[in-house]
């Protein structure tokens, strides 16, 4: 009788064992050969296309992402980063905007507004180059004699649009 009881406890242990075992599934994750691409995503290692992006956020289907849909971007990174890819500021990103800060080597469209409100310390509508190099801005830095065209050694709005009008031109050359 005891040999039973013993016998019964182990093999129920065992079937238990065994059931949680099973239950957790294959190691990483059970993916079931699918290479962990459920959602529809790029393989492991890979960079999303801005489209594949645009039609996982996109809730309300309207070819653009606004704040409360990128703010369901599972890492968040959209949503950090929403009023930087947001270039022409209109509250929305839409697939040229997220193709350009996803491509590393496209520059990225500057908005005038956002780089002053970022590097004019003293709100005076213009940049010197105190404010640049605080800011490190390179790209001013760099060339702000040649953007400076009346010589007051200071950016203004003119003078930054017709710098950055400029970058533009020459990417569409280089790209003709």
């Amino acid at each position: 009788m005891k040999n039973r009881k013993i016998t019964f406890v182990i093999t129920v242990f065992s079937m238990l064992l065994c059931l949680t075992t099973f239950a957790q599934g294959p190691p990483g994750g059970g993916q079931g050969g699918r290479g962990g691409r459920q959602g529809g995503g790029p393989p492991k290692g890979e960079k999303p296309n801005a489209s594949e992006i645009l039609k996982l956020l996109d809730i309300n289907n309207d070819d653009k992402i606004d704040k409360d849909e990128a703010a369901k971007d599972k890492r968040g990174k959209i949503s950090e980063d929403f009023d930087t890819i947001d270039a022409n500021e209109d509250g929305f990103i839409d697939l040229e905007e997220l193709e350009a800060s996803l491509d590393s080597r496209k520059p990225k469209r500057v908005s005038i507004k956002k780089l002053l409100k970022e590097v004019d310390q003293d709100e005076d509508g213009q940049l010197n180059e105190l404010e640049v190099a605080a800011k490190d801005k390179r790209d001013l830095m760099a060339n702000f004699s040649e953007i400076d065209v009346n010589g007051d050694s200071q950016l203004d709005i003119e003078e930054l649009k017709a710098f950055y009008s400029k970058d533009d031109k020459k990417t569409k050359n280089r790209k003709e």
